[in-house]
């Protein structure tokens, strides 16, 4: 199996935390206008900041798994014009494994 056929983890990572920062954002919103619950943190909505850093992560994790990928190429080097070459000079000799 080549390389281009495996699991990308950062699909399901990304995909994780975008979901789980949604999750956090929504509820630093739903309970943004009640004081007492962040009372203890400075009176900063840390589930608000802290969901939207999850979220922001998730997405770049998702971007640079669907469009970071390298465009289709020769898998090895035995794929390549110059490789075909050196693969037929090492099968005249007999130096081939």
């Amino acid at each position: 199996m080549s390389a281009s056929h495996g699991l990308d983890i950062r699909i399901p990572i990304g995909g994780l935390f975008t979901l789980l920062g949604l999750l956090l954002a929504g509820y630093g919103v739903a309970t943004g206008s009640q004081p007492a619950l962040y009372a203890q943190s400075l009176s900063l909505n840390l589930n608000l900041w802290w969901g939207l850093v999850m979220l922001l992560f998730g997405i770049i994790l998702l971007s640079a798994a669907l469009y970071g990928r390298r465009p289709a190429g020769p898998e090895s080097a035995s794929e390549s014009p110059e490789g075909r070459a050196i693969e037929s000079r090492e099968h005249e000799r007999g130096l081939e494994q």
